[in-house]
């Protein structure tokens, strides 16, 4: 399945990373950028199927909300990527313990805050929208916070290597998977027992099962999401909420809401479809009022709506 986000090279990533960590330790954010543009230029042209996928987002999403002026030409296509590279440096500085918590706004701060006290874990949906590393700073609200965040490295693992060599903090753990099977399902329990919070993403095809997917509007037309979420949800029998985090002015502004009481799945298949479809639905839509709020920051660089 060659057009699935996980068999996508990311071609020249780890260099221009790198390049670009190096600028910033020596020469601080200002020359950062004056650097930015040639290395996102680079990519630009050389990754044809991901500045075509960026293109396609782009025009769905002009046709959806053209009052938003991105109407998915080659400026607004390098802009998303320009957005992309932003993001990327932002999570360099999280991880370096570099980042000014007084940027952060922070919606519903108290119920996440109660949570962490009554020692009340759970679900985080979330996607691949602005730039999650930030909740770090959520570490000084509270030492008790942990977020276990499962992520298949194999999409990621060049990126992981270059965070892995700055990572200062103990307060998130990558847990890799492309599934979540028996033994996974008993350590995310115990977890979410001992009050921590799970967290993954709802906006992408599962790797080892394309297949297990709903197909939901988003952006006025139909696209696949991921079954899994609302699996593992179900399994957990805990509280799941979403959590998006994402540039706005000179902040960040992180989005923490309850989304299911919990999630109660039916055995019979068509009528487990069905359900898995309801409890979805809400977050895509939540997904989709965020991304209006914050288009250049929804980082899904392959044909998301292709059916698998």
């Amino acid at each position: 399945m060659s057009g699935h986000w996980a068999a996508m090279e990311e071609r020249g990533v780890l260099w221009g990373m790198r390049f670009l960590l190096g600028v910033y330790l020596l020469l601080g954010r200002p020359f950062f950028r004056l650097f930015l543009y040639p290395v996102v230029g680079y990519y630009f042209v050389v990754n044809r199927r991901a500045r075509a996928a960026s293109r396609d987002y782009l025009r769905r999403l002009h046709r959806f909300a053209p009052q938003l002026g991105l109407d998915g030409g080659l400026w607004h296509s390098y802009r998303h990527f320009l957005s992309f590279a932003e993001c990327l440096l932002d999570k360099i500085v999280v991880w370096l313990g570099r980042f000014d918590t007084a940027a952060v706004a922070f919606h519903n701060r108290e119920l996440f805050l109660r949570l962490l006290d009554q020692g009340q874990g759970g679900l985080i949906v979330t996607a691949h929208l602005g730039n999650l590393e930030v909740c770090r700073a959520l570490a000084d609200f509270r030492r008790r916070l942990r977020l276990n965040i499962l992520v298949h490295t194999k999409h990621a693992e060049k990126f992981n290597r270059l965070l892995g060599s700055v990572d200062r903090s103990h307060h998130m753990t990558l847990i890799q998977v492309t599934e979540i099977d028996p033994a996974t399902a008993i350590l995310l329990q115990d977890k979410v027992r001992q009050g921590e919070f799970v967290v993954l993403v709802g906006d992408r095809v599962p790797v080892s099962s394309p297949q297990r997917v709903v197909q939901l509007p988003f952006l006025g037309a139909p696209a696949p999401f991921p079954q899994g979420p609302w699996l593992l949800a179900h399994l957990l029998q805990c509280p799941v909420f979403t959590l998006f985090c994402y540039r706005r002015g000179d902040g960040y502004h992180i989005h923490f809401d309850p989304l299911h009481e919990q999630v109660q799945l039916p055995q019979e298949r068509a009528e487990r479809l069905a359900s898995i479809r309801a409890y979805a639905r809400p977050f895509v839509e939540r997904l989709q009022r965020h991304c209006l709020q914050a288009p250049l920051q929804w980082f899904n660089f392959y044909p998301f709506w292709e059916a698998p």
